[in-house]
């Protein structure tokens, strides 16, 4: 089905006002191939008539499911070395000597898709925990997991992964440890499974219902989005982090030009930022 371009004009307005993404002109393909399956299932014979079941469905669930579509999922287990060492030598054990401290640490994985990056850093704690002779503490790291894509989440939660995710960046070692074989999937450990919670979750909304951070992963998702929804997102992170806590990004992305109270730091090549306001 050809995507006209004012139906394309219609469509990424209604998908930006939806979940934020922006897609520049060039991306009609996108849409093309994304949506053609929905819009020929939903009996549509063009997009403009897609867009206008989109505006007149009141129930929300064929929203739920173009942003579902148009949502890109790319993730894999320990993705980006440089951030994993600064992980597992500074973010980790400042998590845990933050249990120590008060009882409880929290993190946000923002962009959590299928789960692999929160599932990544519940190993690695359960890890360095045990490294210090203190396995207990990591129970008392509560990883939040969200993500707009229900499709995404719906894997997350159910912490099942075939053969071609379980090896994108996940060692044998881990695969062992915190793995069991089922068939044709393998499936994460209960208990480790546990420490993560996701839910669906628009990073458009009102983080309210959030509450307060102790690090927050925010990779990969920005890079979508217009710039001054950039500056209006990284405003509101910084208000739902502590202070003196640190914000990760993407290897390529940058907090310049997009939020002040913020202070960019460097550990073995990997940036992060640190919230002002006290360490």
């Amino acid at each position: 089905m050809k995507l006209l371009p004012n139906e394309f004009d219609l469509m990424r307005t209604y998908i930006e006002k939806n979940c934020g993404i922006h897609l520049e002109t060039g991306k009609e393909y996108l849409v093309e191939t994304r949506l053609t399956d929905i819009v020929i299932e939903k009996g549509c014979g063009s997009f403009y008539e897609f867009h206008k079941a989109a505006l007149a469905d009141s129930t929300g669930k064929l929203r739920d499911r173009i942003v579902d579509a148009m949502t890109t999922n790319e993730t894999y287990f320990f993705r980006d070395d440089t951030l994993w060492t600064y992980m597992r030598e500074v973010a980790v054990p400042d998590l845990l000597k933050k249990v120590v401290a008060t009882g409880a640490a929290r993190v946000w994985s923002a962009a959590a898709s299928t789960g692999q990056e929160a599932y990544s850093l519940a190993m690695l704690i359960d890890e360095v925990a045990r490294s210090q002779g203190t396995p207990q503490l990591a129970k008392c790291v509560d990883i939040v997991g969200t993500d707009i894509s229900s499709a995404a989440l719906f894997l997350a939660l159910s912490g099942r992964y075939d053969s071609l995710a379980i090896r994108r960046g996940l060692s044998d070692e881990r695969r062992k440890r915190y793995f069991r074989e089922d068939g044709s999937v393998w499936v994460l450990d209960d208990d480790l499974r546990k420490r993560a919670h996701f839910r669906r979750f628009n990073l458009m909304d009102s983080f309210a219902s959030l509450g307060q951070f102790d690090l927050v992963l925010c990779r990969y998702v920005a890079i979508y989005f217009q710039e001054e929804f950039k500056k209006d997102l990284f405003t509101r992170i910084g208000g739902a982090m502590r202070p003196g806590c640190h914000l990760v990004l993407g290897a390529t992305e940058s907090l310049r030009g997009y939020a002040d109270g913020f202070v960019p730091e460097v550990y073995k090549n990997c940036t992060y930022f640190v919230r002002q306001g006290g360490r």
